[in-house]
């Protein structure tokens, strides 16, 4: 940029974005809308820091200038309200600075680090003033973001700058969720299994973002050419630019990108400040940084009383009382009846999101062995392997298991029954019921968390009388957990141990998984620790489930009679945080990750006889 003319004494207009990942500034001439100077840097949740950074660069090049700054972005209201500054809202920021950059735009499309947007003009707007007939904006999933970028990036091993580049070499285009970062996981890791390219992913990555964008968030409202796309991931992803058009249907001079895109709010900032020059006194980086400085001792005080949740337990006792409570379930069951040459049996197979569950019981129900493991998108072959180990073991202990009568389950229930030659199949939210009641009778509520999702069940009197599901976050499940504590190092069955021991439990609260990477950085960069940040994220699953899921203001309409299950529950933290959220005590099946099989298995001894594959390997 030229360099800033130290010696003029009008203000500069300065326009501040303080997006969700990184802070933009810009600098522009008092007398006209050229831009002299701007930087753009990632914050990491340092915002006070990268403001005061970003401003001690222009100090650099604008001396003592005066300036009247404005600022706008997702995380600006409260350095704004602290320095006295405009805060210029986002969408009127990008109105204005594309009246000046792309006057012709009848539609935005705005993708930041973990916000999207697209802002429609009305089509009779004049171009001197164009007005904004509607805006959709991104809520609670980060899906289509620079942040998604990001997260399907670390699962290709593509640094995220040659993500454009990988892209560029793709051959075709894979079906890949664009809704949700660990959706997203689930379909992406079978296709690097199936030996799918990385350089084909990138690109699918790239169009699922442009399908979440055009379908997800517009929800059905035409985007009119010329679109202006906008924002550092329109900046830094030529394919992705290339892509939109093409699902658009677009010309490449329908869909343009303004000078300078990722500072297209900013740009507008300045220029809407201009407006409010009279109650925006002018001031020098110098002063503005002197008062970010200043406020920074009392903004960490503030932050030491409130940064921190209660620990999960008051005393040893405390703790002592509720483990006695709440035994830790069997991981596995193998009770093969000694003394015995044949045996009938019934099989319940389970399909889920990230796993695959078998049991097998007698003719009264009693569990004789259990199967449990990860399926990594190949469920019948994980299948197929458990099958056989269970059949050699029985082989072995000279007992010939006959199954009498196989059922199944879960997500993958119809290519269990074909793969298998089962007859039965149980939907799953009525196996899971079967398989509750059956352990503790009279049940008011049940609550399934598993991998990739949860199912929230009424009864009254054993009959189901409302379920709710997630669909498109999957923020209240096991791999929401999971995903962190690996970037912590810390074993899944440690997250427990890691958060009892706690003393600073970090209050991360209710938020999409991508989004929540923000979370935990900001909570990292305060003093939080592993075990803290694993405390705090076992109570964000559960507040998860109440304000993403049931959605209901008072516990109390969950009943008295509360019985949890699923494979997250044999954690004791996700416990110990659903009885501290309801304020009740509640049930822990026997198995937890194995209700929905144990469901399937006593269905297929209730309606009696079936086929099954049999034994053969």
């Amino acid at each position: 940029m030229e360099q800033i003319n130290r010696a003029g004494t009008e203000a500069l207009r300065v326009g501040i974005d303080l997006g969700s990942t990184t802070t933009k500034i810009v600098a522009l001439a008092p007398d006209s809308d050229v831009l002299f100077y701007s930087d753009y840097a990632r914050h990491h949740a340092h915002l006070r820091d990268s403001l005061i950074h970003a401003l001690s660069l222009l100090r650099e090049q604008a001396g003592e200038a005066p300036l009247q700054a404005a600022l706008t972005g997702s995380g600006a209201r409260p350095l704004a309200e602290e320095l006295g500054l405009p805060l210029v809202q986002e969408v009127a920021a990008d109105a204005a600075a594309i009246q000046v950059l792309c006057p012709a735009a009848q539609t935005i499309i705005e993708l930041g680090g973990q916000d999207a947007k697209v802002i429609f003009f009305a089509e009779d707007s004049p171009t001197s003033s164009k007005e904004v007939a509607d805006m959709r904006m991104n809520g609670a999933c980060a899906g289509g973001t620079g942040a998604f970028i990001d997260e399907m990036a670390k699962i290709l091993h593509i640094p995220e700058n040659e993500m454009n580049e990988a892209a560029e070499k793709g051959k075709a285009v894979r079906d890949i969720s664009g809704r949700c970062g660990v959706f997203a996981r689930a379909d992406v890791q079978p296709l690097l299994n199936q030996g799918i390219s990385r350089e084909t992913l990138a690109l699918s990555v790239f169009h699922a973002i442009a399908r979440q964008t055009i379908g997800g968030l517009a929800r059905g409202r035409e985007m009119k050419p010329p679109i202006a796309l906008a924002g550092g991931v329109a900046t830094h992803f030529p394919v992705l630019r290339r892509v939109f058009a093409e699902q658009l249907e677009l010309g490449a001079d329908e869909v343009t990108l303004p000078e300078h895109p990722e500072l297209l709010a900013a740009y507008g900032a300045a220029l809407a400040g201009k407006r409010r020059d009279r109650e925006n006194t002018p001031r020098t980086a110098g002063e503005l940084i002197s008062q970010l400085q200043s406020g920074a001792e009392q903004a960490r005080a503030r932050m030491d009383e409130t940064e921190h949740g209660p620990e999960y337990f008051s005393d040893e006792a405390e703790k002592g009382a509720f483990l006695a409570r709440h035994p830790r379930p069997e991981s596995r069951v193998r009770r093969i009846p000694e003394g015995r040459e044949s045996l009938r049996c019934y099989l319940g197979m389970d399909a889920g999101s990230t796993t695959l569950k078998f049991v097998l019981t007698d003719e009264t129900g009693n569990l004789l062995w259990s199967f449990y493991a990860p399926h990594q998108g190949d469920p019948l072959q994980v299948a197929r392997e458990g099958l056989i180990e269970m059949r050699d073991a029985f082989r072995d202990a000279g007992v010939r298991a006959e199954i009498v009568s196989a059922a199944a389950t879960g997500y993958g229930e119809q290519i269990l029954m074909k793969a298998f030659q089962m007859e039965k199949g149980l939907v799953e939210t009525a196996a899971h019921a079967a398989a509750a009641l059956s352990f503790a009778g009279d049940i008011s509520f049940i609550l399934d968390i598993g991998g990739q999702d949860m199912k929230a069940i009424w009864l009254d009197r054993g009959v189901i009388t409302r379920v709710e599901v997630n669909e498109a976050c999957s923020s209240g499940c096991g791999a929401f957990l999971e995903n962190f504590a690996m970037a912590f190092r810390i074993p899944p069955e440690n997250i427990a141990e890691a958060a009892f021991a706690s003393r600073r439990p970090a209050v991360l609260g209710s938020r999409c998984t991508v989004f929540m990477n923000s979370s935990v950085i900001t909570a990292q960069r305060n003093g939080s620790d592993p075990g803290d940040l694993m405390a705090g994220l076992c109570r964000s699953i559960i507040e998860n489930v109440f304000t993403k899921v049931i959605r209901i203001p008072d516990p109390s309409a969950l009943g008295d009679r509360i019985f949890v299950q699923g494979g997250t529950f044999l954690n004791d933290a996700v416990l110990r945080a659903m009885e501290e959220y309801t304020g009740k005590e509640v049930i822990r099946a026997p198995w937890p990750g194995l209700m929905g099989a144990i469901g399937a298995a006593i269905h297929a001894r209730k309606e009696g006889p079936s086929s099954f594959i049999g034994w053969r390997a």
